[in-house]
C-alpha cells in the first residue's frame, strides 16, 4: 500500500514554532526582570533568523532541493511575517495586561525597535541568504563527491 505525501504549508507552521520560543523566552526573562538587558533583545531577534533559516531548508528538503530561489525567499518571507506578527501582537497584549504604565512611550520605542524592525530585517536577511545558498540549478560540486 503507497502512502500519498501531501506537501504541507511550513510557512504558519514554523511562523507560530518561532513566535511561541520567542513567548516562552519573553516570559522567561520578564519573571527573571532580565527583559531590559541589551542581550534578550539580540536572542529573540537570534531565534527568529535562525527559525527562518530551519524553515527554508525544510521546505527546499520538502521538495527535494528543485527550488528556486524566489520560492525559498518568500518562504522565508512569510515564516518572518507569521512570526513577527504574532510576537508583536503578544508583545502588546502583554505590556497593556502587565504593565501599570500603558503610556510608557520606551515601550513604542522598543516595539518599534527590538520586536518588529529587527527580527523583521533579520528574517529577510535570513531568507535571502538562504534562498542564494540552496537555490536550484546550483553550479558548486559536492566537495566529497
Amino acid at each position: 500500500m503507497e502512502t500519498a505525501h501531501r506537501m504541507v504549508n511550513l510557512a504558519p507552521r514554523y511562523g507560530i514554532v518561532i513566535a511561541v520560543m520567542s513567548i516562552v523566552f519573553n516570559i522567561i526573562f520578564n519573571v527573571t526582570k532580565t527583559a531590559d538587558n541589551l542581550w534578550t533583545g539580540y536572542f529573540a531577534a537570534l531565534l527568529v533568523f535562525l527559525g527562518v533559516l530551519f524553515s527554508v531548508i525544510h521546505y527546499n528538503s520538502q521538495h527535494h532541493e528543485k527550488t528556486s530561489a524566489l520560492a525559498l525567499f518568500s518562504m522565508g518571507f512569510r515564516t518572518t511575517l507569521w512570526a513577527v506578527v504574532i510576537i508583536s501582537l503578544f508583545s502588546i497584549a502583554f505590556h497593556l495586561l502587565v504593565s501599570d504604565k500603558v503610556e510608557d512611550s520606551n515601550f513604542w520605542i522598543s516595539l518599534l525597535g527590538n520586536v518588529l524592525f529587527v527580527p523583521f530585517v533579520l528574517g529577510v536577511l535570513a531568507s535571502l541568504i538562504s534562498s542564494m545558498v540552496f537555490k536550484r540549478n546550483q553550479k558548486t560540486t559536492n566537495p566529497g563527491s
